[in-house]
């Protein structure tokens, strides 16, 4: 089971309980304990309003929320300049500074932070999940012998980089196997990059086929905003960017869109595929 919530939100006070409402009516609908949900309501509500008040670069800032059996990953994204998590001190009593960060590490299982280059920064948080007996999440949760991938486990990194190399190199019936097996297929790296992404801007026609018949989402965007089509179009992988429009992919969603790329680079046989005119010469 996968689930996720892609919100592009203004920078406002009313975007943070609108985004907790949001995640919350589906954690509540797969029957998350409610201790857990509380624990998520209120580190998600920390990261958001940390957007509000320190990010100042930017009018907007996105909430990436999945949830992936009995795991919930939020990614929190500004256009901010990012910060050392290791600068701000604990906070003492009565003090502002530092209390979100103090909350977010204590309530999350996992917080990363990264600062993205000429992108903002962007804070993960990930918690586990309990269900109630007889819930839609025990009913939509598959037994598997493959484990969640998540950070601090060595093995499980090592496996889970791995997986990005052999959609990297293309190794396509290896990949699809472990897939089949219960690896998720939009399974990323830390940057967001989906296997389906990595095979795409590395010219792995077949596995990106392979990914997007297992249910691969093509218009998973990585932490940039980057989409595998238009990744392809940059690369000028004609087979790749087939292989994404047969899977549904839209050329003209994300910025900058598949059409954008194709016209920066005056690609006529994408835009030609595209149904957009050529750039006049010159």
């Amino acid at each position: 089971m996968e689930i996720s919530l892609d919100l592009l939100l203004p920078r406002e006070a009313a975007s943070v309980p609108a985004t907790r409402r949001l995640l919350d009516a589906a954690l509540t609908a797969l029957g998350v304990d409610a201790e857990i949900r509380d624990d998520i309501e209120v580190m998600l509500t920390e990261a958001c309003t940390n957007v509000i008040r320190h990010a100042e670069d930017g009018a907007g800032y996105t909430v990436r929320a999945t949830i992936h059996d009995r795991h919930c990953v939020i990614k929190v994204i500004d256009a901010g300049h990012g910060f050392d998590p290791g600068d701000v001190p604990d906070p003492g009593p009565g003090a502002e500074r530092g209390r979100g960060l103090l909350i977010m590490r204590t309530l999350a299982d996992d917080v990363r932070f990264r600062t993205l280059p000429q992108n903002g920064a962007l804070v993960a948080l990930e918690k586990r999940l309990h269900y109630g007996e007889d819930s839609f999440g025990v009913l939509l949760t598959p037994e598997s012998n493959v484990p969640f991938m998540t950070e601090g486990d060595p093995e499980m990194e090592e496996f889970a980089t791995r997986l990005f190399e052999m959609a990297r190199a293309g190794r396509t019936a290896e990949l699809a196997e472990y897939v089949d097996a219960g690896v998720p297929v939009n399974l990323s790296n830390d940057k967001g990059d989906t296997l389906l992404m990595l095979a795409a801007y590395h010219g792995r026609a077949e596995t990106v086929r392979a990914l997007a018949a297992r249910g691969a989402d093509p218009e998973r965007a990585n932490d940039r905003g980057q989409r595998p089509l238009a990744g392809a179009v940059f690369k000028k992988e004609p087979d790749v960017v087939r292989a994404l429009l047969d899977a549904g992919a839209d050329p003209r969603a994300g910025s900058p869109s598949a059409v954008d790329t194709a016209k920066m680079f005056s690609a006529a046989e994408f835009l030609a595929w595209f149904d957009e005119p050529s750039p006049p010469p010159g």
